[in-house]
């Protein structure tokens, strides 16, 4: 037989063939996987931010979570942020209905938030342990904050004051919860200590606005509103202020004392805090009631500071009132008329009012200042009205026996009421809009307001404010006098 030559020769023949038809195998998967990868990709795409939705969601029901949700990225920091924006303008929209109207001069006071807020982060990136980025710490401060933003307007509208600590601390816990679960959810390990930084951070952030009055209200309600809403400017500071005594000389001025031996009132007006509108509508709340208790009506002088203008009354300032109270006093039969000083704003224990009006550089109103301002004034016989918080730290320096001295909370006491959107306080309420009209004398009617207040405090579950009293017994027969002959 002969050798089978062929076999070898057909083997390397077939030799590219296979090799060719391995590779083209071998490729085919890759090609496949290709083009699986080709068509999972936009599908992936898609779903991630799904995904990162779906644990943001999860976070905030306190539900496990696997930290999609905070990556720190740029949109996970400025979507939640934007719609705690949207939510907090619109919320304070709807408070200043029904005529609300935009108040962009609060913006700056947003900055005092966003600095808490940026603070947080900081305390969460530098306690927790392992450490986490400091994007991913705002990622969580921002999602957790239109969630704040929300139980704010909640409290604020829905739940009684008496509730009010109770919920706000129930928040805080739900924010401490849920940083526990993202932080543990980030590092892996409980971050009982990072927590806690954060939110003491937040907890102090909150009680030093309140304590210096940081009110971010970006929509006024336009009751009443007569001026369009002013800014100070800081290049008009000067001439406004410097305007101010003029303004003051034109109210004196029309101020009319009769004529006659008997004894009548006249009637001084202070409004210190311009950024919330309380305190303006009381002082001309109050006005009026003594015009109508006291006939002071024809001589009666306010100093307003209000946000919503700087031209309806001379502003309010210790120099202001100083300067005032000594052309009232030029007005008066200074040993016979009767001076009636009504003062709101907010207060501390030193005793101090608040005095501000926009960017307006102003002192604050002391004790010791306005003893001087009345004593450089000469005016001997004195009812004095303080609605302030801690306002009866006032009495020691003021107290005298031609003064009749009325405070709405203890010199240790806060008062209550001086929210933006209400027109009185608690204790205006009670004193002028409830005891004065139909009280027998101006003890008679403190008395009865401080039962209200009593009432009222005690049904909302808040701390007794304790209004305070000084009545001078000189001063109590010298207004008797001048009520009786007014008839």
């Amino acid at each position: 037989m002969l050798p089978d030559t062929e076999s070898p020769l057909a083997d390397a023949a077939s030799q590219p063939d296979t090799e060719s038809a391995s590779a083209e195998a071998a490729s085919q998967p890759d090609a496949e996987s290709a083009l699986a990868d080709a068509a999972l990709a936009p599908r992936s795409v898609a779903t991630t931010r799904p995904s990162k939705l779906r644990a943001s969601l999860q976070l905030l029901t306190l539900r496990s979570v696997d930290g999609a949700a905070l990556t720190g990225s740029a949109a996970s920091i400025a979507v939640p942020t934007l719609l705690a924006l949207a939510l907090w303008t619109g919320f304070g929209w709807f408070n200043a209905l029904p005529d609300a109207q935009f108040f962009p001069y609060a913006l700056p006071y947003v900055t005092w938030y966003v600095l808490a807020a940026l603070l947080c982060a900081l305390a969460l990136k530098l306690v927790s342990r392992p450490v986490i980025s400091f994007a991913q710490a705002c990622s969580l401060v921002a999602l957790l904050t239109p969630v704040l933003v929300i139980a704010q307007f909640v409290i604020e509208r829905f739940v009684p004051a008496r509730w009010t600590d109770s919920a706000m601390a129930v928040v805080a816990l739900y924010a401490a919860i849920c940083c526990l679960r993202a932080l543990h959810a980030i590092t892996g390990s409980r971050q009982l200590i990072g927590t806690a930084a954060g939110i003491a951070v937040a907890v102090l952030a909150v009680w030093l606005g309140n304590v210096l009055y940081v009110v971010p209200t970006l929509w006024s309600s336009g009751d009443d509103v007569e001026e369009e809403t002013v800014a100070s400017d800081w290049n008009a500071d000067e001439p406004i202020l410097f305007e101010q005594a003029a303004r003051i000389d034109e109210s004196v001025a029309q101020l009319v004392r009769p004529p006659g031996e008997a004894p009548v009132g006249f009637f001084v007006g202070f409004a210190g805090f311009g950024d919330q509108k309380v305190f303006a509508e009381e002082i001309k709340f109050a006005a009026d009631r003594f015009a109508q208790r006291y006939h002071t009506g024809q001589r009666t002088l306010l100093l307003i500071n209000d946000r919503r203008s700087l031209e309806e009354q001379p502003l309010a300032s210790a120099t202001a009132l100083s300067y005032a109270l000594k052309g009232v006093a030029s007005k008066m039969e200074v040993d016979r008329d009767i001076l009636f000083l009504a003062l709101s704003s907010h207060g501390s224990d030193e005793p101090l009012l608040s005095v501000t009006n926009g960017s307006l550089p102003m002192r604050q109103l002391s004790g010791e200042l306005l003893a001087e301002a009345l004593r450089d004034s000469g005016i001997k016989w004195k009812v004095i009205v303080i609605s302030a918080c801690h306002a009866g730290a006032f009495i020691e320096p003021l107290k005298d026996e031609h003064t009749i001295l009325l405070t709405a909370a203890a010199g240790d006491r806060s008062s209550f009421g001086c929210a933006d959107d209400r027109d009185l306080t608690y204790f205006g309420e009670a004193f002028y809009r409830d005891a004065l009209p139909g009280a027998t004398s101006l003890r008679d009617a403190f008395d009865k307001a401080k039962s209200l207040i009593a009432e009222r405090e005690k049904e909302e579950g808040v701390e007794a404010s304790l209004p305070q009293a000084y009545f001078g017994e000189q001063m109590v027969e010298q207004l008797a006098v001048m009520s009786k002959e007014s008839g």
